[in-house]
């Protein structure tokens, strides 16, 4: 049996520290995104990637804060890894700019 891959990233900027907790199964990866030390599930998206007989699409299933950055982030993985795609965002400040790019380089420094 073989198990998942599991990553764990992080990221420190303006004296805060971001994670990403990344799930790879076969045919679908989990980002589980969070702020300093708080292991939680928050609001969370599902992403498909484009493929040669569909187009990508993405939807909020759970929570509405930062929701815009979660099916962002959650796209993004969808088409860097071409599987189905979940994000967890939980971060404390609602819709905030820096928190948001900070969280965008993260998901883009992971390596497949």
């Amino acid at each position: 049996m073989v198990f998942p891959k599991t990553r764990l990233k992080s990221m420190e900027k303006n004296g805060k520290k971001f994670n990403v907790y990344l799930v790879e199964f076969e045919n679908a990866v989990f980002g589980f995104f969070f702020e300093e030390e708080n292991w939680k599930i928050g609001t969370l998206a599902i992403a498909t990637p484009k493929t040669n007989l569909t187009v990508a699409s993405s939807t909020v299933i759970l929570g509405y804060k930062n929701a815009n950055l979660t099916r962002i982030l959650a796209e993004h993985l969808a088409s860097k890894f071409r599987k189905i795609a979940f994000s967890s965002v939980f971060i404390y400040l609602e819709n905030d700019i820096h928190t948001s790019k900070i969280l965008l380089e993260l998901a883009k420094s992971i390596e497949v």
